[in-house]
């Protein structure tokens, strides 16, 4: 085999030349150059913006934090004022519904048990139906 040399398909694009070569070339290269000069600074600026807001927001979490820490104690505070109240309530009315009070008012007021129970039967009212339901008035029509 015989190695022949390789051949670019492509050629590479000739220098331009003649009095239009660097045109503009001027322009393009303080471009760049000013786009790379304020990168590093911008680069910097927006770590520090990053961060700040970081910082912003955790300060923000934990007052949040210690805002409902706060309100927690409060509640617990209430709840347990509640429960006293509650309590002490409780005992009074106990106290007010005992027996032992209720019969010395009973008695401080000339009332005395009765020897025998009764009964008062009351007459049926004319319109009411037997039951005095209407379901009752329902069935008692139907055959």
């Amino acid at each position: 085999m015989i190695a022949r040399p390789f051949r670019e398909t492509a050629e590479a694009p000739r220098p331009r030349t003649g009095s239009r070569a660097g045109h503009g070339a001027v322009t393009r290269r303080r471009a760049r150059s000013r786009r790379e000069r304020y990168s590093a600074v911008v680069q910097i600026v927006a770590t520090l913006a990053v961060l700040t807001l970081c910082v912003f927001v955790y300060l923000g979490l934990m007052a949040n934090v210690t805002r409902m820490s706060y309100e927690l104690t409060r509640n617990a505070q209430t709840r347990a004022k509640l429960i006293d109240e509650t309590t002490r309530l409780d005992e009074r009315l106990e106290a007010l519904e005992s027996h032992e009070r209720l019969a010395q008012i009973a008695k401080s007021l000339g009332m005395k048990e009765s020897a025998a129970l009764t009964v008062a039967r009351l007459p049926q009212s004319p319109t009411a139906p037997h039951g005095g339901t209407f379901l009752a008035a329902l069935t008692a029509w139907l055959p």
